[in-house]
């Protein structure tokens, strides 16, 4: 996220306090749909400071947001992001690398930190760390469980329960991990093994790329 998002995000975040606690309910689901539309960050954050100074001066009128916007917050979002360009292709790839990266750099972290401890308690080698085939899909299916999670979250921001199909597929979402990390010790022959420095670089760099990202104009 560069400086100007981030400053028009500040800015929303502070007008935000001074509407009601059920507008800023609504404002706040309305914002997590919008994370999940086409639209750019700086976008997002451009109708949701909108949307706030109209439901500011409903309120001064003794009016509440349903009355502005109507019941239908979906529908009213829906319009907006119609009447709004979306991004680019490569706007959504450095997007989603953006938003992918941290996680990988987390993963990463964990695996280095978990490696180096069996290495410590096995009495190994601390230079060379493993990747084992269970671990790499672990992972790989962690990334993918956690992005479909909040693709759902905002995608369904309005709705009050889950659909029969969101259950299944969050039930099988959770069945596929736990097989995974049962698997994780029968699958357990190396797949890649890594000098320890190598092994760090796995955690920085995306750190760097992301930071490199979120700085973009």
């Amino acid at each position: 996220m560069n400086q100007k998002t981030k400053a028009l995000l500040k800015e929303n975040n502070q007008r935000e306090k001074a509407l009601s606690k059920e507008s800023q309910a609504v404002l706040t689901d309305i914002v997590v749909y919008l994370r999940g539309q086409t639209l750019s960050e700086y976008c997002q954050e451009e109708v949701r400071r909108d949307i706030q100074e109209m439901v500011l001066e409903a309120e001064a009128r003794g009016e509440t947001i349903s009355q502005i916007i109507g019941e239908d917050y979906q529908a009213f979002c829906d319009e907006i992001v119609a009447a709004l360009p979306p991004r680019t292709r490569k706007e959504r790839i450095l997007d989603a690398l953006e938003t992918l990266l941290p996680a990988v750099a987390i993963l990463a972290a964990i695996w280095v930190g978990f490696s180096l401890l069996t290495a410590v308690i096995r009495g190994e080698s601390l230079w060379n760390l493993s990747l084992s085939l269970g671990q790499g899909l672990l992972y790989v299916v962690i990334l993918l469980v956690a992005w479909g999670l909040v693709t759902y979250v905002c995608r369904t921001s309005f709705r009050q329960k889950m659909g029969v199909r969101e259950k299944v597929a969050v039930g099988l979402a959770a069945v596929v991990v736990v097989t995974l990390v049962i698997l994780e010790n029968l699958l357990s022959w190396p797949s890649v093994t890594m000098p320890l420095p190598g092994a760090v670089l796995m955690v920085v760099l995306p750190i760097v790329f992301y930071l490199f990202l979120s700085r973009r104009v």
